[in-house]
């Protein structure tokens, strides 16, 4: 695994070389939520690799430092870099990158409790400007910021183009999405908001879960969050939380389907129909032509 590591992060430092000067950056995505416990990270790898198989170069960046199980969803037990090595400038992006499932690329994260993680705004602007210089090599910068309303957190939701917030159906829950928009969004964070469910009893209480968060962002703070989707009670997705990605796939027809949706509607403009869509919409159109 060493020597992979060490190779890839050669190509990469070859081709930064030769790069062009004026790359359209990546997308960066902030996959975060309000409270531990309902499926964050789970729901950024799955993202991750969705995009990946869809053709997209994504880089999945671990960037929670209370709690840095990316790199173990990803099948990568031991990485050689983590985040904190780019934080502290100690490497840069492309030396710290390591390959995850489904051609993602991944940069690790770490544990804060083990290790002085540098999280001044300095360093994390260090990290956002590296990884939007990224757009030679990634479409997509999937930024795992993990749970919690604070100033690393804060930092993250203010660069990126997007924000998915992850929540259950839980009330604790959901009223910690909102503390968490409130806070974050109120020191100057503005990016566009999206909500999604996780872990959803059925399509009716994920409507519903979506209709509170917000109506409460749009009464009270004047924020307009919109959804994203939901995922069911799914034992794949459970079970991959404590599993390898690679390990946990295939996915249950209908969770891969619902992933699948959640990428499409992240990186469709409005109004685009989803592959799924599109897909039945030529099955119909052949039908007309068949009996025509």
């Amino acid at each position: 695994m060493s020597d992979q590591a060490n190779e890839l992060r050669q190509l990469v430092r070859r081709a930064a070389l030769h790069a062009p000067v004026a790359e359209k950056p990546p997308q960066v995505i902030a996959v975060a939520s309000g409270k531990g416990g309902v499926g964050t990270t789970t729901v950024a790898v799955q993202l991750a690799m969705a995009l990946a198989r869809d053709g997209r170069r994504t880089v999945l960046v671990d960037a929670d430092l209370q709690k840095a199980d990316a790199a173990l969803l990803c099948g990568v037990e031991e990485p050689t870099a983590t985040v904190a090595d780019v934080l502290s400038g100690r490497l840069n992006v492309h030396e710290a990158l390591e390959r995850g499932p489904a051609g993602i690329l991944l940069l690790p994260g770490t544990w804060a409790g083990n290790n002085v993680v540098d999280c001044s705004p300095g360093a994390q602007e260090r990290l956002v400007g590296q990884l939007k210089c990224l757009g030679a090599y990634a479409d997509y910068v999937i930024l795992d910021v993990g749970s919690g309303a604070n100033r690393v957190a804060g930092h993250f939701w203010q660069a990126a183009d997007c924000v998915l917030l992850v929540t259950t159906s839980d009330v604790v829950a959901l009223m910690d999405a909102y503390a968490a928009v409130k806070l974050l969004c109120s020191s100057g964070a503005q990016p566009v908001l999206r909500s999604f469910v996780n872990r959803a009893g059925s399509t009716a209480v994920a409507a519903d879960v979506h209709q509170r968060l917000s109506r409460a962002c749009r009464r009270f703070l004047g924020l307009k969050i919109s959804s994203a989707g939901h995922l069911g009670e799914s034992a794949c997705l459970q079970h991959a939380a404590g599993t390898s990605a690679t390990e946990a796939l295939p996915l249950e027809q209908d969770t891969a389907r619902a992933i699948e949706s959640l990428a499409q509607s992240l990186t469709s403009p409005p109004g685009t129909p989803t592959a799924r869509t599109r897909k039945l919409l030529g099955r119909s159109a052949t039908r007309r032509a068949a009996s025509a």
